[in-house]
């Protein structure tokens, strides 16, 4: 029995005559959208931590190229992932693409203005192009919103090497 039916019945009787038989349809169909748009948007989630995975093996494996398909993969199924654009930008820079990955940094920070891992690597990022104070910047947003962390440890140790390597004039020349 369609939609149409179900609803049709109790009001044939009737002809209609406020139009409730058209509204009842569109609102019985637009429950049945909308939990299946739910039901989608979760098997789109599912499939983009499945790409995000399969980049991370490929990573680790030291395939940057695969691991980047994997990654845009991953935010194709799944635009809203902070996850999966912190990770292309991560694959980004280390092939030398800096200014992608700042672009796709940003991103997975507009998405999420707390990722670890998007605040970590852009962190290195920017003590890699010099911008200390930027990197500084987040490393208070990481301790004033996952004080445990990992990534806020990492990050300090970073900033404190830098900070010895300015100190004792590492890598200038005499």
């Amino acid at each position: 029995m369609t939609a149409m039916r179900i609803f049709s019945s109790p009001f044939s009787r009737i002809g209609d005559s406020f139009g409730l038989k058209g509204a009842l349809s569109w609102l019985f169909a637009g429950f049945l959208v909308f939990g299946l748009g739910a039901g989608l948007a979760a098997a789109d989630s599912a499939k983009s931590a499945l790409f995000l995975d399969k980049g991370q093996a490929a990573e680790d494996a030291g395939r940057i190229a695969e691991a980047r398909g994997w990654y845009e993969r991953a935010i194709v199924q799944n635009p809203a992932s902070a996850d999966a654009y912190a990770h292309l930008a991560r694959a980004e820079n280390e092939v030398g693409e800096t200014a992608r990955a700042e672009r796709h940094f940003t991103s997975a920070l507009e998405i999420d203005p707390t990722n670890p891992a998007a605040l970590y690597w852009s962190g290195l990022l920017d003590l890699q192009q010099g911008r200390e104070e930027a990197a500084r910047k987040k490393l208070d947003r990481l301790k004033k919103t996952c004080s445990t962390c990992p990534q806020r440890a990492a990050l300090a140790k970073a900033l404190e090497t830098q900070k010895v390597l300015e100190t004792h004039g590492a890598g200038k020349a005499p």
